[in-house]
């Protein structure tokens, strides 16, 4: 088994060990925050996620956290989305909405498409050396 590592918490910044992703003071308000955000969805299912955090003074970021790591689960609250990571869009799934996802495959199917065209070109100028001689 590894032994820990001191390093800094990205939350806070202080040093600390290495046993979670956050120092032990940041997990303790984190877990707090989830609590408050949890009771308070329970007794307000059809809050909207400004509501929510206006009431249990949590951040709309933190709620989104613990809605992307599924520790709220979206089908028990139906005003409850979030922003979409690249636009802002509110969505009640994934980290971005299906425009900016549409646009992102389409970016990833064209720079592929440069990529073989441009390796095919290479082949080309080269005299396709090692098919030649196979």
């Amino acid at each position: 088994m590894a032994t820990p590592q001191l390093g800094n918490c990205p939350k806070c910044r202080k040093l600390y060990l290495r046993i979670r992703n956050i120092c032990d003071e940041c997990y303790q308000k984190t877990e707090e925050d989830y609590l408050k955000t949890a009771a308070f969805l329970r007794e307000y299912p059809g809050s909207t996620l400004q509501e929510v955090s206006d009431e249990t003074k949590v951040s709309v970021a933190q709620i989104r956290e613990f809605i992307i790591s599924g520790r709220i689960l979206m089908g028990s609250f139906p005003n409850l989305s979030y922003p979409c990571e690249t636009c802002g869009k509110m969505i009640r799934g994934g980290k971005t909405c299906k425009s900016c996802m549409a646009q992102i495959n389409q970016l990833g199917n064209q720079t592929g498409k440069e990529g073989r065209e441009h390796s095919q070109e290479r082949n080309d100028k080269a005299g396709g050396y090692i098919t030649n001689y196979l």
